[in-house]
């Protein structure tokens, strides 16, 4: 079966299978990629009720990895993503119609987290370093890290694609197969708690969370999609303004009993969320040069390509 049959069978069967729920609200599926800093603003919305209450029956689906995330949104199995951003500009320089509505965060906190052994970043020449799959933005963080302290990511490290998650990265530190790795929180948190060592921290503009959509869904139903941003904005108010309700989101998400580490996640993520879910041209720069790397064309766009903040300027008004 060719890859384009194989996505109108998918979206069919997704058309077929959907229906409408039995409370008349409209149903939006929203996929998500990790249990991250970008996600947690999606939860307390759902959890707190604000989707609902404005007339939606939204499902959260962990999908972990654009490799997963973007199928689903091309061929209808889910109408929303939130995050993937590279693999969203990626997809579309390859012909998709995705559509950037919003965005959750305009910075990202990342720690370089290596084995105890390791005590400056000088000693990481020679070392071997854990990214993700091609050049993403676990491997950026690194090539930043290592050029600003004097090290040449090409000729003084070795990198290894290790890892499906985050955490798979992190125990590739513990298990001796990588030296290091960069993280977001909490996990960095969480590995030197297991006696590894949070050896430099740095903060990004990068997009996070980014609220990625169909063209065809912003013709069709765009009124959906007013009543999702409406909600999101006001879960991101919650979320802002109540703590303890929010850490006991995260705590079912994240079904950890580590409440420290959670706490700082929250603390690490407030700051950073964009209340009006508007993306900031450096951040959206960020991500086109980083892409631009392996991919020429990325550097060619502008900071408005690829999105639609029509819907954002209309709550505005």
């Amino acid at each position: 079966m060719s890859i384009r049959i194989s996505l109108i069978f998918s979206a069919l069967v997704f058309a077929l299978s959907a229906g409408t729920p039995a409370n008349g609200a409209e149903k939006l599926r929203v996929a998500y990629p990790t249990l991250g800093p970008g996600s947690t603003p999606s939860w307390v919305t759902h959890d707190a009720g604000f989707w609902k209450k404005s007339g939606l029956d939204v499902e959260l689906i962990l999908l972990s990895g654009g490799a997963r995330m973007l199928p689903a949104l091309v061929s209808g199995s889910v109408e929303i993503i939130l995050g993937s951003d590279t693999g969203v500009t990626l997809a579309n320089l390859q012909g998709a119609n995705l559509v950037r509505i919003g965005v959750t965060m305009n910075s990202l906190g990342y720690s370089l987290v290596t084995q105890p052994g390791i005590r400056s970043i000088q000693d990481l020449k020679g070392k071997v370093l854990g990214t993700g799959r091609g050049r993403d933005a676990s491997y950026a963080r690194l090539v930043k890290i290592l050029a600003d302290n004097g090290l040449n990511p090409a000729s003084d490290v070795k990198f290894l694609p290790v890892g499906e998650t985050p955490t798979g990265r992190l125990q590739a530190i513990k298990s001796g197969l990588v030296h290091g790795a960069v993280f977001t929180p909490p996990l960095d948190l969480v590995g030197s708690r297991d006696g590894l060592r949070i050896l430099h921290k740095i903060d990004v503009s990068t997009l996070g969370g980014g609220i990625n959509t169909t063209a065809p869904m912003v013709r069709q139903n765009r009124g959906a999609l007013l009543t999702f941003l409406r909600a999101y904005m006001e879960g991101i108010r919650y979320i802002a303004a109540h703590k303890t309700e929010s850490l006991k989101v995260f705590f079912k998400y994240f079904r950890n009993p580590d409440m420290e580490a959670l706490a700082y996640l929250y603390e690490d993520t407030v700051p950073r969320l964009a209340k009006n879910l508007r993306p900031n041209p450096e951040s959206v720069r960020s991500i086109l040069d980083q892409i631009a790397i392996d991919e020429p064309r990325a550097g060619q766009l502008s900071e408005k390509d690829h999105w639609d903040l029509t819907l954002l300027d209309q709550i505005q008004r």
